[in-house]
């Protein structure tokens, strides 16, 4: 039987009294406490007293057990009460032993609780923010150190286990949610096809693109494809060949998303992202990544009118390599034909360097398969490694944006001994994005708008 407000203030009022007694009562009897034990006891009763307020609270709605029956969700007819079940919940406020009606469709032999639909309770034993605690930290740390964070700091019981449990159930809501962007942005108009109404009044944008290797059990090392969707802003800086201040392009308000599988699917998330972001706005846009086929043929496919940049450190590393076959490796001759090389690189002859490689390839028949590589590569690029076109444009020339992104997937995903089933890490590779992009809150709403299947 519900209580009536009167009852509830009573009970409360009863309930604080015995807690400030306990307070006075331990005041009394602990002279000379420390700030540390002081905080103990008063954390101690105010968990008491938020468990019970929470619970009375609760007590009072009327979805405990509704009057008539709530309808199917599946047909629609009014489910039948069975009987009243008792079962905890662990929540920011402490343990909630919640007893709540059962009801049950004789049709379609469906069951629920709907004092649980109304407390969004989707996930059994745990609240939603118990739930979003340990699905946040599990992007964050491995499962073990996520226990200590919440036990210690959350005060909150609760087992690795059962944060592992909790990501895998929910990174398949997140996947979800990728995969629901994926198909708006797939269905949406073709890049370039213009939209009624949609003008490019937007600041200019970039997609940079790399790979980071991930341990599979029983497959050994795979590459989790990594991209980057970000903002271009010009700030002050200075060139690291002039030194001179320089207003120079930078990447602001990157967002990440990765996948563990072929190309295709990864390029339209990473187009999905870029559409979420406003791409189709912008003014003017780039495509920055290292010599990847695979790479500037997703380029091709989903950003085939943005401008295309290779990395300037992959450019000049191949310089390097170039240089060590034609002179020796770590040679004073090979740095001063490196830097002597740099100024056409940067310039926009990687051609030129190209057909030097071919010619030196009659001199140094050792290396001449490496120098063929070599020039190949500037030879291939060469539109691509337009460095100093691309920094007078109001470009970035390096994609150091998305290397960062590599490094941090890495830092969850690499740890010591670590080795992922395919599954696991797939659940957890867009909690890990979602995180890194500023955007968890916001993919966790959406996630756990309604219960999983």
């Amino acid at each position: 039987m519900r209580r009536s407000r009167a009852e509830m203030k009573a009970d409360l009022t009863k309930l604080a009294d015995e807690v400030i007694d306990e307070l006075l009562d331990w005041t009394a009897d602990t002279p000379e406490p420390t700030l540390t034990q002081i905080e103990d006891i008063v954390l101690r009763l105010r968990q008491r007293l938020s468990e019970r307020m929470a619970l009375r609270v609760i007590e009072a709605q009327k979805a405990v057990r509704p009057v008539p029956g709530p309808q199917c969700p599946m047909c629609g007819k009014e489910m039948h009460y069975k009987d009243m079940k008792q079962d905890g919940v662990d929540s920011r406020v402490g343990y909630l032993p919640l007893e709540r009606g059962y009801y049950y469709c004789e049709t379609c032999h469906q069951g629920l609780f709907p004092l649980d639909r109304q407390l969004h309770v989707w996930d059994k034993h745990w609240s939603e923010q118990v739930a979003r605690y340990a699905v946040w930290l599990s992007g964050l740390l491995e499962y073990e150190e996520a226990e200590r964070v919440l036990n210690q700091i959350g005060q909150i019981p609760i087992s690795d286990t059962s944060v592992w449990r909790r990501t895998q159930k929910w990174g398949e809501q997140f996947q979800a949610e990728e995969t629901a962007q994926r198909a708006v942005a797939t269905a949406s108009p073709a890049r370039g096809v213009p939209v009624a109404g949609e003008a490019r009044d937007q600041p200019e944008k970039g997609v940079a693109m790399d790979g980071a290797q991930v341990h599979l059990r029983g497959e050994g090392w795979k590459e989790l494809k990594v991209g980057c969707v970000f903002d271009i802003q010009l700030l002050p800086s200075e060139d690291p060949h002039t030194h001179e201040v320089l207003d120079l392009a930078h990447a602001v308000n990157n967002s990440y998303v990765a996948h563990l599988g072929g190309p295709e699917t990864f390029g339209e998330l990473v187009w999905a992202e870029a559409r979420r972001r406003g791409w189709t706005r912008a003014r003017d846009s780039e495509v920055l990544g290292d010599g990847a086929p695979w790479i500037w043929n997703l380029a091709h496919t989903h950003f085939f009118d943005s401008r295309q940049g290779v990395d300037w450190y992959h450019g000049t590393e191949h310089l390097a390599h170039a240089a060590d076959l034609l002179h020796g490796e770590g040679t004073p001759a090979a740095h001063q034909w490196r830097k002597a090389q740099e100024t056409p690189l940067f310039e926009g002859h990687a051609d030129q360097i190209a057909a030097r490689l071919l010619q030196a390839t009659a001199v140094h028949p050792a290396t001449a398969d490496g120098l063929r590589r070599e020039a190949g590569y500037f030879q291939n690029n060469q539109a691509r490694m337009q460095y100093q076109e691309l920094r007078e444009d109001g470009f970035p020339i390096g994609s150091g944006m998305v290397e960062s992104g590599c490094k941090q997937f890495r830092a969850r995903f690499n740890g010591p001994g670590m080795r992922w089933s395919r599954p696991c890490l797939e659940r957890l590779i867009p909690i890990r994005a979602a995180i890194m992009s500023r955007r968890f809150d916001q993919v966790w709403q959406a996630a756990y708008k309604s219960p999983p299947n």
